[in-house]
């Protein structure tokens, strides 16, 4: 059998993906896998993240499929957000079997766990306001309309700030379940 390796490979593992034809089939599987909605930037970090694809495959790979209308990007408060289509459903679910079984449990993984990040850090809000000396860091946690806790933290300079802002959207619900225990307490 004659294979065409016709895809970038620096960057990525020596089990990693070889063929254009490849990625856009685990693209359309792991974006059928996850039923949801995730950014761009997000699904290109976590497809990324498994050492399966270049990064520039992957922008390659969205950029086709989007345009042959398998895969819709749709932009929310400025944010791109990528989701199949009924006909990427369709080749996602015919052409799975041709990409190895490992690459796409680590793909779906890295992206089910990037989708879960995102879903957390959309009932959370941070804020980062300069002082004349130092930064208030405000954090915020929502349940649809209702604030649950807010939160503001002195900082004396801009990298503590930006350092406690991404703690807390890695892991809001920890912060929160701290305060309500140590108040209880």
């Amino acid at each position: 059998m004659d294979v065409n390796f016709d895809a970038i490979t620096a960057g990525t593992k020596l089990d990693g993906l070889r063929t254009k034809a490849d990625i856009r089939i685990l693209v359309c599987y792991v974006l059928a896998s996850l039923d949801a909605p995730i950014s761009k930037d997000g699904f290109v970090q976590a497809l990324q993240s498994t050492d399966l694809i270049n990064f520039f495959e992957i922008g390659d790979a969205l950029s086709v499929l989007t345009l042959s209308d398998l895969i819709e990007a749709d932009l929310k408060d400025g944010v791109e957000y990528l989701s199949l289509t009924p006909r990427g459903r369709e080749v996602a679910r015919q052409m799975e079997t041709d990409v190895l079984f490992t690459a796409r449990r680590a793909a779906v993984a890295a992206a089910l766990d990037m989708l879960s990040k995102e879903k957390a850090r959309g009932g959370t809000k941070t804020e980062i306001v300069k002082l004349s000396r130092g930064y208030h860091v405000r954090l915020s946690v929502m349940d649809g309309d209702t604030l649950m806790m807010q939160t503001v933290l002195y900082t004396a300079d801009a990298l503590q700030a930006n350092s406690i802002a991404d703690r807390f959207a890695e892991d809001p619900k920890s912060v929160y379940a701290g305060i309500i225990d140590a108040v209880i307490r």
